[in-house]
């Protein structure tokens, strides 16, 4: 059985799926619609020769799966045998039945605010209840001393008259609340328009079609498919955009993967052959497309001009730079970094230029060291720490972002 997978997969499932048509048609019960209708073993180890021979349910399955020919497959009658074996005794995966955990980040603290608004409430009707007692024991003793009981007042005048007994206490108490209040105000206006980082909620939007990233670039050796992020991105490093793949791009992958690992998975999977017009039962597409509404996820200012192709190509920053642990922790894209002024000043601070090898600043340092004025002696002037970082290099330059 798993010398018949392993055969399956090395020969036979870039074009083949066991229970479903892809390229070529289903497996599945093969074995026994040939039986006595033509030598299947001569058909899998060469098909293009043996439909010469006018097979007649040679040329059923060419007529129906033209033109693209299989390849011929070195493989023995015994090693054909053992693949049919595991495809005749393949039993699909369960689909995996998870419960979603949608906690977001900022849940916690609004879990805290929420303990402290009952507390503080607890803590007034507490206060509140102790002022009414001391209130009647005082009228108490008035009575006794013959003074007659309190006169009546509202909590808000015996409130002032309190505070008027404690002047030096609640100026105190009225400077702390000014200053805090000063201070929330200034955080939460430093972070307006911040939809990243570590101070603010991550901008999350929901997707036409959850692509999970972490499933698809993540590490191979933790289960996920470790996808270059320029297989779909393409135009990351020629280019100022990274670029949203078309449906096609899903589409080279997805004509043979149908099913998720999980029921939500599929259903997502479904969606991109609605988007791409495909009908997966019949293996071909039917002509009815549909664009997919992608909802934008980093949105930097008009004024601010960033280039993908010169961090990655010349830069060589991995996009986890910016875009955060995309391929460990993130099922949904989000704005991970603030892409405020200050956080990418701060990179172009601390971040050494990658020169060796690297042709464009090969020529670079070239002309550094062969000029008396502006030569190597003058640059190290800058080297503090033995490095190049990106600021000696006129990364702080305000024309290379704003122009």
């Amino acid at each position: 059985m798993a010398q018949g997978e392993k055969l399956f997969k090395g020969n036979c499932a870039s074009c083949h799926k066991v229970d479903s048509k892809m390229t070529g048609p289903a497996l599945k019960g093969a074995k026994a619609k040939w039986e006595g209708k033509g030598d299947i073993y001569a058909w899998v180890k060469n098909s293009q020769a043996y439909l010469k021979t006018g097979n007649e349910m040679a040329v059923k399955i060419w007529e129906e799966f033209k033109p693209v020919p299989m390849t011929p497959i070195a493989l023995t009658n015994e090693e054909i045998d053992q693949v049919f074996y595991y495809i005749d005794n393949y039993a699909p995966p369960k689909p995996v039945v998870t419960v979603a955990q949608d906690v977001a980040a900022n849940d916690e603290g609004s879990n805290n605010w929420l303990w402290l608004l009952v507390l503080g409430l607890l803590f007034a009707v507490i206060v509140l209840s102790l002022g009414g007692v001391k209130r009647s024991l005082q009228s108490a003793v008035h009575e006794a001393e013959g003074k007659g009981p309190l006169p009546d007042a509202s909590g808000w005048q015996r409130f002032k008259a309190w505070a008027w007994d404690h002047k030096v206490f609640m100026s105190f108490v009225s400077l702390f609340i000014t200053v805090w209040v000063i201070l929330k105000l200034w955080d939460a206006a430093w972070v307006i328009g911040v939809y990243g980082g570590d101070e603010v909620a991550h901008y999350k939007p929901e997707q036409p079609i959850l692509f999970n990233h972490t499933l698809h670039a993540g590490k191979a050796d933790k289960g996920n498919l470790a996808i270059n992020c320029q297989y779909c991105h393409s135009s990351a490093e020629k280019s100022k955009h990274a670029g949203i793949p078309s449906v096609n791009v899903c589409m080279n992958c997805h004509k043979a993967v149908s099913t998720g690992r999980t029921e939500a998975g599929t259903a997502e999977i479904q969606k991109i052959y609605k988007h791409a017009g495909w009908d997966a039962t019949a293996g071909k597409y039917t002509g009815k497309e549909e664009p997919v509404r992608w909802v934008k996820v980093h949105n930097l200012p008009d004024h601010a001009f960033f280039n993908h192709g010169s961090h990655v190509a010349i830069g060589k920053i991995e996009c986890q730079t910016c875009h955060g642990p995309i391929d460990e922790q993130m099922d949904v894209a989000e704005q991970w970094a603030p892409l405020t002024m200050g956080w990418c000043i701060d990179c172009h601070n601390k971040t050494e230029v990658k020169m060796a090898g690297n042709g464009y600043y090969d020529e670079v340092m070239a002309r550094l060291n062969n000029d008396e004025k502006l030569g190597h002696r003058e640059l190290q002037q800058y080297l503090e720490d033995g490095k190049i970082t990106v600021k000696e290099l006129g990364g702080w330059e305000c024309a290379k972002c704003h122009y």
